[in-house]
């Protein structure tokens, strides 16, 4: 179980919140044995910067204390601390007279530097640490009177004590405020952890116009993040607003928490839930008090913010976990937990300690954002979107890969607003080669697409949009130049135009200045604004080798590709035509068998007939398949039966109308040369005379044709065993397929030829027709028994009809007992009737090549053109650091270092960075 906190410090007693009307609070302080004043003693409400001191005769008066329940905290040197509770009536007046207690016996000077010893001052380390925390504004902290805080001899590992004898003075440099820190209780387990007393906050003074500006945005920053922004927005019903989400356990869900994987999008609406707190607000027993019902484990994410510790690789931001005993929570009006013993949390907001705390008067000037109505007019529900791409060009057979970065003009849309990305390859003379789906979370999507080796133009662009954009005009569209080239094609003319300069500073930092050939490298970043602060960030990163990938810039680049611009006055929504899609909504046509639109109940089988949709048509003969969220293609086989129970009829998708092809002046293609030399040695080097063999194969003709088409080879399963042994299926079918290959890292590829090395090359493996996602192929296959096969087909070209899968062609492999038409079928049933659709593409992950301890390159000479890239990079929020690791290949060139992304409040980032050789 991850440690929890009970914060005493953020409130003792009831508050009922900082209100409009006020009262005053006086009294006097004396010594209680003596009974004589007590001057300039400090006299505060708990948590807050409302103070004041005691006059020459012990007298205080303390105006402006809000109307409700209060703490007042007592603090003198040389006397034990008190608190004392205060109820404020609206322009009414409370007496309280204090008699503070003097300490008996009082340390030296000298005895105090006696007891502090070595031991003494590591237990003080461990203090700081878990008192003040281990972050930036942490690091910001200084305990000015160390001396007053003692440990008991019996501290250990997992129980650790601190005392006071006075109270604690921190000067906090990170949010600009002095604190005097009356510690009651400070007790730490692995479990939990309490740290309980009262302070008092006193703002701190400059006349540096930067220092201020940087203690309120910590401020704010800090506060944004708080439990006390989330309670005090889910009052307001505004938390989705101020970037918190909520989620619970789904009834019925996963049996432990433990089971998730780390994909959220996989989880949502299996294991978890969205958590609604509207209508779920209630008064509290005081005025300015609520009541908040949280049962169970709730999971918040904060998506206002970046953290490189994720709990889920498509969620990079801060997550949180709360669990309430009694299941409410007790706040007041700016969201302070009033019943602290109750709330339990984890994770993010776990890490709270002593150097994040804020006064509670302190008032966000951002506080009323989330009660301005947004601007839902065209203007404001604008969307545009950026392509990092791993390199500026590409070879054939190449694979490409991208990371996409959508702004908004009104990033509180953000939720509401497009969740389909289309991303299309386009020929020089308009033809769309490929077209692709992503999801997009979070305002980013990550995604790659296999460039066939049949690609021969060289010129091509790369298009990306959203069905929402095109009501903006294709000026909002993404689209870059893509040349692909042969081996023996040259980018001619490299000049990097002068860019727009990016706002945030970056600075590279090497482990050495140069490096051998297959060398490991590490790279650490850091990212700081103009005033030298550190930077939150979603970033992608990209290194590639200058021999192979000439240094090129071609716009748009992040600088100036995601700028919103503003439209006429006169462009209204509802003049526009084209929907924010949200989810896929599949639509066909039905057309009986005289050709005829008919309105007829139908069913809709799909994922192998595992499930079934009960569809009608409508007297147009047309249906609709809505908030479909699939990925990969899936196959959907439609029925519809006549009185006689036949199935008849035939069904057609309605086709998706694609935009126009428009390209942009500032897009520019570069020049492009023939040469006689291949850039890569492997292009000779892998062309190997392949020993002649005899297949005899049985070409076997179903009535229904497999959905890849007619197979390169079929291999019948009683000849398997003569080209392997009987247990192993791999083996027994490689001498079967000419060109077939398994290298020693256990990857299976059917194609020769020349590739960048930058990925993995393995063909979809299918059963019976059906799809065997996750592991590698080679697993796939030998976990079938060889004595089960009746036959294998394989298929080395590309399966376009198969879409992203099918790249690297198929082996289908069908069982002795399998392979026959589905009973659900009848002889009436035609192949018309079933029709593959694309869903959301599977991003694949960059394959990333390891010299460790003399490792080979699977694919011999290391001519990776790619070396690293990586599109989930989050800066660490408290230094704003990141660092990368990759090997070098066998190329004596430079590598170039591309950083694109944007900064936690959307600001761009673009910087480069070159690696040299040598010692």
């Amino acid at each position: 179980m991850k440690p929890f906190s009970i914060l005493f410090f953020v409130l003792v007693i009831s508050f009922t919140g900082f209100s409009q009307t006020t009262g005053t609070i006086t009294g006097k302080v004396t010594d209680s044995k003596t009974g004589e004043p007590l001057p300039f003693c400090n006299v505060f409400i708990n948590n807050t910067t409302l103070s004041t001191v005691t006059d020459l005769d012990g007298n205080f008066n303390l105006p402006n204390v809000p109307e409700g329940g209060v703490e007042v905290g007592f603090s003198f040197i040389g006397y034990q601390a008190v608190q004392k509770p205060a109820s404020i009536k609206p322009g009414g007046q409370f007496i309280l007279n204090v008699s503070m207690v003097s300490f008996e016996q009082e340390l030296s000077d000298v005895e105090i530097i006696a007891k502090r010893d070595k031991a003494w001052e590591r237990e003080l380390r461990r203090f700081k640490n878990l008192f003040l925390g281990n972050d930036n504004l942490a690091s910001q902290c200084e305990i000015l009177n160390p001396w007053v805080i003692e440990f008991p001899e019996d501290n250990s590992t997992n129980s650790f004590r601190a005392t006071a004898i006075q109270p604690i003075e921190i000067k906090n440099n990170g949010l600009g405020y002095n604190l005097t820190f009356d510690l009651r209780e400070f007790y730490f387990t692995p479990q939990y952890y309490i740290i309980a007393g009262a302070t008092r906050f006193v703002e701190m003074d400059t006349t540096a116009q930067n220092i201020k500006q940087s203690w309120e945005k910590n401020r704010q920053e800090t506060y944004k993040k708080s439990p006390a922004n989330m309670f005090r927005a889910m009052i307001q019903n505004q938390h989705n607003q101020e970037g918190f989400k909520l989620y619970g356990n789904k009834p019925g869900g996963a049996e432990t928490l433990n089971m998730r994987s780390d994909i959220f999008a996989n989880e949502l609406g299996k294991s978890v839930i969205e958590y609604n707190p509207e209508n779920l607000v209630s008064p509290g027993r005081r005025p300015g008090e609520y009541k908040i019902f949280l049962k169970g484990r709730i999971e918040v994410h904060y998506e206002k913010g970046y953290s490189t510790i994720n709990t889920y690789k498509d969620a990079p931001y801060p997550i949180s976990w709360i669990e309430v005993n009694g299941n409410y929570v007790n706040v007041n009006s700016n969201g302070v937990i009033l019943n602290q013993k109750d709330v339990t949390f984890s994770g993010d907001m776990d890490k709270r300690k002593v150097s994040t705390i804020l006064p509670m008067d302190y008032d966000p000037p951002f506080s009323l954002e989330s009660n301005t109505q947004m601007a839902k007019d065209a203007n404001g529900l604008q969307e545009k979107v950026y392509l990092h791409l791993d390199r500026p060009f590409y070879y054939q057979g190449d694979q490409l890969f991208f990371k996409a970065y959508m702004n908004y003009s009104n990033a509180q849309l953000k939720k509401d607003l497009s969740k389909i990305l289309y991303v299309e390859l386009i020929s020089e003379n308009r033809d769309i080669i490929i077209q692709k789906k992503f999801k997009i979370e979070n305002g980013q999507a990550v995604g790659d697409m296999f460039l066939p080796d049949t690609l021969n133009q060289k010129k091509y662009f790369l298009r990306s949009y959203t069905t929402w954009n095109r009501n903006y005009g294709p000026d909002t569209y993404f689209v870059k130049a893509l040349p692909v080239l042969s081996p023996y094609d040259r980018i001619s003319n490299s000049e990097i135009p002068e860019e727009k300069k990016s706002r945030i500073l970056v600075d590279f930092k090497p482990d050495k200045n140069g490096y051998q050939a297959r060398e490991k490298v590490s790279l650490e970043v850091y990212l700081k604004d103009n005033n030298g602060n550190p930077v939150s960030a979603n970033l992608s990163v990209s290194v590639t080798d200058n021999h192979f990938v000439t240094p090129l810039s071609l716009n748009p680049t992040i600088l100036n590709g995601l700028e919103i611009k503003e439209i006429p006055k006169h462009i209204t929504t509802d003049k526009f035509t084209y929907p924010i899609e949200q989810d896929m909504n599949i639509s066909g046509l039905f057309l009986n068998d005289k050709g005829k639109p008919e309105a007829i109940p139908f069913t809709a089988y799909f994922n192998n007939f595992a499930a079934s949709l009960e569809l009608q048509s409508d007297a147009e003969g047309k249906f609709n398949l809505e908030e479909m969220g699939f990925y990969g293609p899936i196959d959907f086989t439609f029925m519809a039966l006549d009185k006689k129970g036949n199935s008849f009829g035939k069904f057609e998708m309605t086709p998706r109308l694609n935009p126009p092809f428009f390209v942009p002046e500032s897009t520019k293609m570069p020049k492009i040369t023939a040469t006689n030399e291949a850039i890569f040695k492997g292009v000779e080097a892998n062309t190997v005379e392949l020993e002649q063999i005899t297949v005899n194969e049985e070409v076997v003709r179903d009535k229904t044709m497999a959905i890849y088409g007619k197979a390169d080879h079929v291999i019948q399963g009683d000849i398997l065993m003569k080209g392997g042994n009987s247990t192993d299926l791999l083996l027994s079918l490689k001498p079967y397929v000419p060109g077939m290959n398994v290298n020693s890292f256990g990857q299976v590829t059917l194609r020769g030829g020349a590739t960048s090395g930058s990925n993995s090359l393995e063909p979809m493996v299918m059963v019976d027709g059906a799809i065997l996602p996750g592991n590698s192929a080679a697993s796939n296959i030998n976990s079938i028994n060889p004595n089960d096969v009746e036959r294998i087909e394989v298929v080395t070209r590309m399966a376009s009809i198969m879409g992203d899968m099918g790249r690297n062609g198929v082996i289908a492999i069908y069982l002795k007992k399998g392979g026959q038409p589905s009973p659900i079928l009848n002889s009436a049933t035609t192949n018309k009737n079933t029709i593959v659709v694309d869903g959301f593409a599977v991003p694949n992950n960059f394959y990333q090549v390891s010299h460790e301890d003399g490792e080979e390159s699977p694919f011999g000479s290391d001519e990776r053109a790619t070396l690293y890239w990586n599109p989930y990079l989050i800066t660490d929020s408290e230094n704003g650091t990141f660092r990368i690791e990759f090997f070098m290949n066998d190329s004596p060139s430079p590598k170039s270092v591309l950083l694109e992304g944007i900064t936690i409040d959307g600001t761009p980032i673009r910087a480069t960075f070159v690696i040299s050789l040598g010692n």
